[in-house]
């Protein structure tokens, strides 16, 4: 059975491929082909018929009469409870599946069970939000820094090594063994920039273009 992957972090989150992953694998192990991966690194605020990657993957749907979608949870969809069960309802309505691999789920509004199932799992990503904005106000109170690091990056050697044709992963972890994008916070604890934050330096510095989406 053919089925597209759809995955989605916000600016704050690490590598998306951890997310794409589990779900590939989930896919494997029941039997699905995936027919193409589509990503978006935005709010979850954004309403995801205007984000680029949820949009392309809706018209490669339709082109390819292929009406599984698989993502791996109710927060992928959107930020708050509304925001993501108006979404699950217009896919379905449209008549696609839609599965939660996270939770091996197959989203279902049409019954009573399902609409509580999808309600709680919803309100519980609501609430594991906030307990994070709490974890992060606390810090700042405690006088832990809470921003990305300011670091200027090597960007000469970054250059050197895309010419010659590295990608920006094994940029990234050749940059991390170097000690580059080693910090240390105000109470003297150890970080690392994450692959995120790299690639958005490395955009603002010109050396990263936008993704083009496309099915994988």
């Amino acid at each position: 059975m053919k089925a597209v992957i759809y995955a989605r972090i916000s600016l704050r989150e690490e590598d998306i491929e951890v997310q794409i992953n589990a779900v590939k694998k989930w896919a494997e192990d029941n039997g699905y082909t995936i027919a193409g991966v589509f990503r978006d690194t935005i709010s979850g605020a954004i309403d995801p018929m205007k984000r680029e990657g949820f949009s392309t993957m809706l018209k490669f749907c339709n082109e390819n009469n292929i009406k599984t979608i698989l993502i791996y949870d109710l927060s992928r969809l959107g930020r708050s409870l509304p925001e993501a069960v108006n979404v699950l309802r217009t896919l379905t309505q449209k008549g696609f599946a839609v599965i939660f691999t996270r939770y091996n789920l197959k989203a279902d509004l049409k019954d009573i069970a399902g609409k509580v199932m999808i309600y709680t799992l919803s309100m519980a990503a609501e609430l594991e939000r906030d307990f994070y904005r709490m974890r992060v106000e606390a810090a700042k109170r405690a006088g832990k820094i809470c921003h990305r690091p300011p670091m200027e990056l090597p960007m000469d050697l970054i250059k050197k090594l895309i010419d010659r044709g590295w990608s920006y992963k094994e940029i990234y972890a050749y940059l991390i063994g170097a000690g580059h994008l080693k910090y240390k916070t105000s109470k003297g604890e150890e970080r690392t920039m994450t692959y995120v934050h790299f690639l958005r330096r490395l955009r603002k510095a010109g050396l990263k273009k936008k993704r083009r989406y496309r099915a994988e």
